[in-house]
């Protein structure tokens, strides 16, 4: 999360509140250690845009004042790209999208 370790009770709960905010609330349920399991190439595996949204609930968690996304909607389905739009446009204070066509 980019936060204190350990975290505190309040870190994990919005860091929870984010996820299920994003749609990532039945892969979390899914792991075994649920948002303390460990993902990547020696954990647990996601898919390409369950990766996207937990790159962009990281982003979020740490409260910057500017959000810089490059590409980070692209491997999202209709759905949930407007889930994680709103979710962003919701909790960024400034926000910059790359996109390319």
């Amino acid at each position: 999360m980019g936060r204190r370790w350990p975290p505190h009770p309040s870190d994990v709960q919005e860091a929870e509140t984010l996820c299920h905010a994003l749609g990532l609330g039945d892969v979390l349920g899914r792991m075994p250690a649920g948002l303390l399991q460990i993902v990547g190439e020696t954990g647990w595996q996601l898919s390409h845009g369950e990766k996207s949204r937990l790159y962009i609930a990281r982003a979020l968690l740490q409260g910057a004042e500017l959000i810089v996304l490059d590409e980070s909607f692209a491997a999202l389905d209709p759905e949930n790209l407007r889930r994680a739009l709103h979710c962003v446009l919701d909790r960024a204070s400034t926000l910059l999208v790359i996109a390319h066509p």
